[in-house]
């Protein structure tokens, strides 16, 4: 079921018209929500929330009130419309406020006010836009503050609600006094003013008159302060509020001070203090009977939980029981059977484990004989390469010595063709086929070899890393020169090189530190 928020509102002002005092309201609203969650009138229930909050805001109980309002927006999210829930996240906002958190604040009110733009409700939007302006006013944004209090009040005067019109001029004349920009503060004063003394006297109306004499007091015009201050002081006289009596009193103690007239500022003075007192007075009293009364309801509450609680566990004993009676006697006739089943199961389980890890090992031992049988595959495969490779360049240094000696000898028309035989012979013999067959099965026998060692130094060459594979084969440097086709004092100066970009110490050898790598 969904309640409008004018349906929202008469509820809320019929509760306000019937309660006599708070705890009595508190007394009358809780019995309506019990009612409400016994029959599962979930936004009845959330109204409810809603209003204990309301009575808990204003006797300044805030963190009780927040917990309500909380409560209510649980329920209210489960409600189709939005218009509560949004109305609902303005009474949120309006506790942080209050307790000065205007970031919390200014989210709940900018939250309500995109649900009600959804809805399309212009007086939620109104007021939402009037909370927002009093949150910039709080943090000194007077522009921007100014700005939303203006869009409030456009929409107030679309709904023709004059109560609203003339408490948004209110707002705007606080503005302008916060900035100590008296006289159009007292030009919204005075429109406040105009539409409140139209209707019947109330609380605002002296509010009003109070703030229209203390903005005469500020500019200097001490007898129209007194004229509006004494209005207030009357009216409040007779509304009973002392909380406007008094600031009424203080205002013209502040007006005669000015003027000199000491007696009558102490005179009032203490008349403002004598109110103030008695509206402090007033305020803890109720309070006090409201928390007296919270305090009660959540006692018998608990006692009824506990009971309850009491008749649930003797309850719950009685029948575990005869349950655990019937289960004992089958439990008895099973428990053999089951056992003797449980013995055979284990037994052919661990048989079967057995079965698995036998084969699982032995499929490893097979998995490593292979690997095993592979590696030396390609050791042989690798030793075949290295020697191939060796007494490739030992047949063609050969071929060389005996060809440079038949250039020597040979005639002039013959030395031509025979340098470029020479030269195809040092292409053959310096070019990579070979070498990269080489590089492929090496890295499958010595895995990581040449990663490690760009790891440790990153000067090396291709050259370099050629030299290292073959000393980590234990060639000799015969060998290992004809490899790479250079000389015996070729491949001590790269083995000196090479110690220098290792970073290896004088006495540290070459040899170790390839075959630790």
């Amino acid at each position: 079921m969904s309640i409008s928020y004018e349906a929202l509102a008469d509820l809320r002002s019929k509760s306000a018209k019937d309660a006599l005092s708070p705890d009595s309201s508190y007394i009358k609203i809780r019995k309506q929500l019990d009612l409400s969650l016994k029959n599962g009138d979930v936004t009845r229930a959330a109204i409810c929330y809603q209003q204990i909050g309301d009575i808990l805001f204003e006797e300044g109980a805030m963190s009780q009130a927040l917990s309500y309002y909380h409560k209510a927006d649980g329920y209210f999210k489960k409600d189709t419309s939005l218009l509560n829930l949004g109305n609902n996240l303005n009474r949120i906002g309006r506790i942080y406020f209050k307790n000065s958190r205007s970031a919390t604040a200014l989210t709940n009110f900018r939250e309500a006010l995109r649900v009600f733009k959804i809805e399309g409700n212009h007086r939620g939007i109104a007021e939402s836009y009037g909370y927002i302006g009093q949150v910039y006013e709080q943090k000194g944004a007077y522009d921007s503050s100014h700005i939303y209090q203006e869009l409030a009040l456009s929409e107030f005067k679309s709904l023709n609600d004059k109560s609203q019109i003339a408490f948004t001029y209110s707002r705007i004349g606080s503005i302008y006094e916060d900035q100590g920009k008296f006289q159009p503060a007292l030009k919204y004063f005075l429109a406040a003013y105009r539409i409140y003394n139209d209707g019947p006297a109330k609380v605002e109306l002296a509010a009003v008159l109070n703030n229209i004499g203390d903005t005469y007091r500020k500019m200097g015009n001490y007898h129209q302060a007194l004229s509006y201050s004494k209005k207030a002081e009357l009216l409040s006289a007779r509304l009973h509020d002392n909380r406007q009596l008094s600031s009424a009193h203080r205002d013209l103690a502040k007006t005669f001070e000015q003027l000199g007239s000491f007696d009558s500022a102490y005179y009032y003075s203490e008349k403002s203090r004598l109110a103030y007192s008695k509206s402090y007075n007033t305020d803890s009293e109720e309070r006090l009977n409201l928390i007296q009364t919270l305090f009660d309801v959540q006692r018998k509450d608990n006692e009824i939980l506990q009971l309850e609680n009491k008749n649930r566990v003797s309850q719950i004993i009685t029948i575990s029981v005869f349950v655990i009676s019937i289960l004992a006697t089958f439990l008895g006739v099973s428990l053999l059977s089951r056992q003797r089943l449980k013995i055979k199961n284990s037994k052919d389980l661990y048989e079967t484990r057995q079965k698995s890890m036998e084969l699982e090992l032995h499929n490893k031992h097979l998995h490593q004989e292979g690997l095993k049988a592979e590696l030396e595959l390609r050791s042989k495969e690798l030793t075949s390469i290295t020697l191939h490779m060796i007494k490739k360049n030992e047949v063609l240094e050969e071929l060389k010595s005996k060809l440079a000696s038949i250039v020597k000898d040979d005639k002039r028309d013959q030395r031509k063709e025979l340098k470029q035989l020479l030269e195809q012979i040092d292409i053959n013999s310096n070019q990579d086929k070979n070498w990269e067959d080489f590089r492929v099965v090496f890295e499958y026998v010595h895995k990581d070899f040449f990663e490690k060692l760009i790891k440790h130094s990153g000067l090396l060459t291709t050259t370099d890393l050629r030299f290292l594979a073959l000393l980590k084969m234990n060639l000799n440097s015969a060998d290992i020169a004809t490899m790479l086709a250079v000389s015996q004092t070729s491949l001590r100066t790269t083995r000196y090189r090479l110690r220098k970009k290792l970073q290896l110490p004088e006495e540290a050898s070459l040899q170790n530190f390839i075959h630790n790598l």
